[in-house]
């Protein structure tokens, strides 16, 4: 989970994914072809976290369209192959490109208790950019089924 710069122009401070990209005209298609979406996560994952392509596996879990504020988002999975998370973390303490995007990383086990309680903190609740929860439901629905994150959800709000 990160909490993005204050730096940044979309979603300053709210906390949200580890990678979020922007689709650059002139990066991503030149204006001649239709960008490939993979290939902007690829970039997100190497810019912002340092990560190549052979590292991870990638999923596309949903294609988001807001037809009132105009914004687009894809929503992906990614599953490091053989980096732990100390790995990831001595990588990116070496610098990253984009490494002003972010201004904390935290680490929190992905399994459905740990990131609902997360999502859920009083401290957070609130501070979430928009898509970010329906990213991490999506993504948790992937690995675990629908049933269990399901289940772990209306526990866990139950106890709040």
């Amino acid at each position: 989970m990160s909490r993005r710069s204050e730096r940044v122009r979309m979603a300053p401070g709210v906390w949200n994914s580890s990678v979020n990209e922007g689709l650059s005209r002139h990066i991503d298609s030149s204006g001649r072809s239709a960008p490939d979406l993979h290939a902007v996560c690829r970039r997100g994952m190497r810019e912002e976290l340092a990560l190549e392509a052979h590292e991870y596996t990638l999923d596309l879990l949903a294609f988001v369209l807001d037809v009132d504020k105009r914004h687009w988002s894809g929503h992906y999975f990614a599953r490091l192959k053989e980096l732990r998370s100390s790995d990831l973390q001595a990588r990116m303490s070496r610098g990253v490109a984009d490494r002003w995007e972010h201004q904390t990383i935290d680490y929190v086990p992905f399994r459905p208790a740990p990131v609902i309680k997360y999502l859920l903190r009083e401290d957070r609740v609130h501070r979430w950019a928009p898509l970010a929860p329906a990213l991490f439901h999506l993504a948790l629905v992937h690995a675990y089924s629908r049933t269990s994150v399901e289940r772990v959800e209306a526990q866990i709000v139950r106890r709040l």
